[in-house]
């Protein structure tokens, strides 16, 4: 592995040597370990709910906070990964979600509660840094496997957080789950520190510059558009349902708590070996037709929701079919999305999150009313709505590509 003091800058990326497997070890179990902060409310809601004496559709404002944040977040912060040396800006980043997770298991009131939760999406945004952290790393023969591979780590480490975080509650309350994760990205930051290696970004701008740049790239890059909008959608879907399921569990339904609800997400990993298959193979089948393939397969695994939902079988062949196409179209996605502006990957995955975490704030919020007002069938209605707008937004732009094929 490369020592911590070596200095790599970024015009050597495109010559770099295969990365040393123990590298990428590294940085894909900091990614495991540090994608869950945002998700680690999902399975809580219920309790949440109980401990502050709030209704569903109030503290359905708990995973929206979370996704607003690390909207801001990916606005104010993540395009700091291209000019500033970022093994320096993840460690900093680290020890700052540490100090927002810990003040969410410390909060007495539910507006501080949510305060905190604006601030743990705001410092999550660290993922985003990463990500394209090991795109630069690799040589341009290995960045698609090495992509596919931590990308499929980040899918797993939010499927495996609902998962910790239910049985973590179940034990110590859903205020032990916030100080262990904040005791967690401590650790991590001290291994990130040590193990990564420093590298100097080649782009000089100042900051004003660089938030201008992002308006630039969005308004200029078209390809960036279509991706980040169908995106957008997608996990618009994927979050009505997760925000949703805690309470469908506790219902008459199921009567089930937390630690049921975050098993749910161990049953999703299933969707991330295909997100690593997607990976090696997206540029042979063609990223849109299989993004297009996984609209599809979420829509039926909604229609297995609202007709099986009441049943255990139902409800486990629904969550395998909805997170196996929302991974592999994220890996499709991202692995496109790479290739539009190589030297500017950080900020080009900045506004594809951030289109991202602003549908899925959406699909969060009109969830829990949907949830209120007309139950399980209203939460299918939402999610399976979302994804028939990405569909016929998918269908527009592959007339369009057809028309004139620089348009994606």
């Amino acid at each position: 592995m490369e020592t911590s003091s070596a200095v790599l800058p970024a015009t050597a990326v495109p010559q770099a040597a295969p990365m040393d497997r123990r590298l990428l070890w590294t940085m894909t179990m900091a990614t495991v370990l540090a994608v869950g902060n945002v998700y680690y409310s999902q399975p809580l809601l219920g309790v949440i709910a109980q401990s502050f004496g709030l209704s569903a559709s109030a503290v359905g404002s708990v995973p929206m906070s979370s996704q607003l944040g690390y909207v801001a977040g990916l606005v104010l912060l993540t395009p700091l990964g291209d000019v500033l040396e970022k093994r320096g800006l993840l460690v900093t980043m680290l020890g700052l979600a540490a100090a927002a997770l810990f003040a969410a298991g410390l909060a007495p009131t539910f507006p501080l509660f949510l305060a905190a939760c604006v601030a743990i999406g705001l410092t999550s945004v660290l993922v985003q840094i990463l990500i394209p952290f090991v795109a630069a790393l690799s040589s341009p023969e290995e960045r698609g496997r090495n992509l596919g591979v931590v990308l499929s780590a980040a899918l797993v480490g939010v499927l495996i957080s609902r998962t910790l975080s239910g049985f973590v509650a179940t034990h110590l309350g859903w205020r032990g789950v916030y100080f262990a994760a904040g005791a967690t990205m401590v650790g991590l930051a001290m291994t990130l520190r040590l193990g990564l290696p420093r590298y100097e970004s080649s782009t000089r701008l100042t900051y004003p510059r660089l938030l201008q740049s992002l308006w630039t790239l969005l308004r200029d890059v078209p390809g960036l558009r279509a991706i980040a909008l169908t995106g957008a959608l997608m996990y618009a879907a994927l979050s009505a349902f997760w925000a949703s399921l805690a309470f469908f569990l506790s219902s008459d339904a199921y009567h089930q708590g937390p630690g049921t609800a975050g098993m749910f997400g161990l049953i999703g990993t299933v969707g991330a070996l295909a997100a690593n298959v997607t990976g090696r193979h997206a540029q042979r089948i063609g990223a849109r037709r299989i993004v297009r393939a996984c609209i599809v397969t979420m829509l039926a695994a909604f229609g297995v929701f609202a007709v099986f939902g009441t049943l255990w079988a139902g409800l486990i062949a629904g969550v395998v079919l909805l997170d196996l196409g929302a991974q592999a179209a994220t890996v499709s996605n991202q692995t496109e999305l790479y290739r539009l502006h190589p030297t500017a990957q950080t900020r080009l995955n900045t506004l594809y999150k951030m289109f991202y975490f602003v549908g899925g704030a959406c699909g969060s919020a009109l969830s829990a009313i949907s949830w209120d007002h007309a139950g399980w069938r209203g939460v299918c209605a939402v999610g399976g709505g979302f994804l028939v707008l990405a569909f016929v937004w998918e269908q527009v732009q592959a007339r369009r590509a057809a028309a004139s094929p620089s348009v994606i």
